[in-house]
């Protein structure tokens, strides 16, 4: 079987391999906070342009050209927010799959790490056995010596 330290190779190359998908998953999920902000700041700024357009309508009369404005902000907020969702929808998709590869490198990394703790419990195993198998045969060699005299 392969020795300690070829293990360990290679579970530093899953390790390195883990920590770049960390830093690709962090990157994926800064892109979709971005994006969803940028999303969210549209709706919220679009309610809100219609609850102050609502709030002037019962107050007072409003001009024509004043409704037709709103009316044209309002389109160009729905527009924008449409324009978001897509790009939302595809950050979110990339950040699950960033997620999804560094959950299967973590688990990867943590296979080589617990057959290289089985390895060192099997070599520390055979060392002991090998002492005990040792220590009998002293115990062995002094009974016989001490009979023989």
């Amino acid at each position: 079987m392969a020795r300690i330290e070829t293990f360990q190779k290679i579970k530093d190359l899953k390790e390195r391999d883990k920590n770049e998908h960390m830093k690709a998953y962090r990157r994926s999920v800064e892109s979709f906070e971005q994006v969803a902000t940028e999303l969210y700041e549209t709706l919220k700024e679009k309610e809100q342009a219609e609850d102050n357009f609502y709030l002037s309508l019962e107050q007072k009369k409003v001009p024509a050209v004043s409704f037709i404005q709103h009316q044209q902000y309002i389109q160009r907020l729905d527009e924008k927010a449409e324009f978001l969702q897509p790009r939302v929808q595809t950050a979110r998709t990339t950040m699950e799959s960033s997620q999804a590869k560094l959950t299967d490198a973590h688990v990867e990394m943590k296979k080589f790490q617990k057959l290289i703790e089985r390895r060192i419990e099997k070599d520390e195993q055979g060392v002991k056995e090998a002492e005990a198998k040792h220590m009998d045969e002293l115990s062995m060699n002094q009974f016989l010596n001490y009979k023989n005299r």
